[in-house]
């Protein structure tokens, strides 16, 4: 009841006028390219040449595992979103109309946003500001109930931190065959 309540004071929101129809689109749409490219650059600028790329690794290489699982889950649960339930038109076109748990978008740009977090504290917080809109675009935008944006962004959030164990448990690993001699220098 309160998933549909919120959907639809933000669909209706977004469907006041048409600057907001297309601020929507662009915020749903275009805001995750240039959310993914302003953070290599931000990696590019911030990290030493020879850093850059395993930093790039651990920020994105989460996002995308999870957002598969995501796709995976969506296939499982097969939950209608709101343009079947509520009979509506969105403004964001999406091909499938029963992949709404959980929002893809959202969990990427959940793990995205607290892998960044591990990295530089700053950037994650602006980050996770970016998925939140992102999350709260495509609501707005007809295609996914708040529930499949809050899920995917815990979704996310969790596989991040499971990512963030493990590449600290690799570096251990790395560090104590390094100490031992299993890997040389050269």
């Amino acid at each position: 009841m309160l998933d549909q309540q919120l959907f639809g004071v933000l669909f209706q929101l977004a469907t006041a006028s048409s600057f907001a129809q297309r601020a929507t689109v662009w915020l749903g749409v275009q805001l995750p390219y240039w959310t993914c490219a302003a953070a290599a650059v931000h990696e590019w600028f911030i990290r030493q040449p020879h850093k850059i790329p395993r930093s790039l690794v651990r920020i994105f290489v989460p996002g995308i595992v999870v957002w598969v699982f995501a796709w995976v889950l969506k296939a499982w649960f097969f939950l209608p979103r709101p343009i079947i339930v509520l009979g509506i038109v969105p403004i964001i076109t999406v091909n499938d109309q029963y992949g709404a748990f959980p929002s893809a978008h959202a969990t990427f740009f959940g793990a995205l946003a607290v892998s960044f977090y591990f990295r530089d504290r700053r950037a994650g917080l602006v980050f996770f500001c970016a998925a939140l809109v992102v999350a709260f675009a495509r609501v707005a935008g007809g295609v996914h109930w708040p529930s499949d944006a809050l899920g995917g962004l815990a979704l996310g959030a969790v596989a991040a931190v499971l990512a963030q164990f493990g590449f600290n448990w690799f570096d251990q690993r790395a560090r104590a065959a390094a100490a031992s001699g299993i890997v040389s220098g050269s």
